[in-house]
C-alpha cells in the first residue's frame, strides 16, 4: 500500500475470523517494527507474543479477575476522566455513540459488561502481543513504546491483518508477569490483538470520527 492509505486505513479491529497467522508473518511484522525511533537508540520495548495454549491461559486469568472484581493496578495508569478537559470526554462520547449503533447492527449488546468481555476475548483474535519495557527508563520509554507499538499496527495493516490497542488487558501486571518469561522488571503498558479482520463486522466499518487539524496544531512563526 501507498504510506497514506496505510495511515489512514488502520483502525482498531474487535471482530476477527478464525484463520490463524503464521508465525512467520508475525515475526516479520515484529522485525520491521523494531525500527522504529527510541530515545538514543535504547530501544526498551519488550514484545511477549501470546498464542494457543498461553493465550487461552491469560484470558482464562482474566476473566477470573475480572469476575472477582480485583482492582487494577496497571503499570502505567490513565488520570481519572473526571480530570480531563471538556474536549477529550466528549471525543470519546462521540466514538462511543457510533460504536454503540454500529454494534447494535449486529445485534450485539453494546453496554460495557458485554465490552468488556469480548475484550478479555481478545475479540476472537489469534494472537495476542503485550507489550512493555525495562522498568529502569521510565517513565520517558513509555514514549518510544508507543512509536513501536504503532509501527506494529501499520506494518500489520499493510500485510492485511488487523489490531486493536488494548492497555485494559495489561490491568493486571502481576498476573501477566506469572505468566511471561522474563516479565519482571519490566513495565507492561499495552496488549495489542492480531488477526485477520471480520471485514463484514459492523463494529469494524463504522466511522470514527478525528479532530480537525484546526484543534490539534498551532503553527508558531
Amino acid at each position: 500500500m501507498e504510506s497514506e492509505d496505510v495511515i489512514r486505513g488502520r483502525r482498531s479491529i474487535r471482530a476477527y475470523t478464525t484463520e490463524p497467522v503464521a508465525d512467520d508473518l508475525v515475526r516479520d511484522i515484529l522485525d520491521q517494527a523494531r525500527w522504529a525511533p527510541s530515545s538514543q537508540n535504547t530501544q526498551p520495548w519488550r514484545v511477549w507474543v501470546l498464542t494457543g495454549d498461553a493465550l487461552e491461559r491469560f484470558k482464562a486469568a482474566f476473566k477470573v479477575a475480572v469476575a472477582r472484581e480485583e482492582a487494577e493496578t496497571p503499570d502505567l495508569a490513565w488520570s481519572p476522566p473526571e480530570d480531563w478537559p471538556a474536549a477529550f470526554p466528549a471525543r470519546v462520547a462521540e466514538n462511543l455513540e457510533r460504536r454503540t449503533r454500529a454494534l447494535e447492527a449486529s445485534d450485539e449488546d453494546p453496554g460495557p459488561a458485554a465490552s468488556l468481555a469480548r475484550m478479555a476475548d481478545c475479540f476472537g483474535a489469534p494472537v495476542l502481543l503485550v507489550v512493555g519495557f525495562e522498568g529502569a527508563l521510565a517513565p520517558a520509554a513509555a514514549y518510544d513504546v508507543g512509536s513501536f507499538v504503532q509501527t506494529v499496527c501499520l506494518a500489520a495493516h499493510d500485510r492485511g491483518l488487523g489490531t486493536c490497542q488494548c492497555a485494559t488487558l495489561t490491568g493486571y501486571p502481576g498476573l501477566l508477569r506469572d505468566l511471561l518469561p522474563g516479565a519482571h522488571g519490566t513495565r507492561l503498558v499495552v496488549a495489542v490483538t492480531l488477526g485477520w479482520p471480520d471485514r463484514e463486522a459492523p463494529i469494524n466499518i463504522y466511522r470514527r470520527p478525528r479532530a480537525p487539524l484546526e484543534e490539534l496544531v498551532v503553527w508558531v512563526s
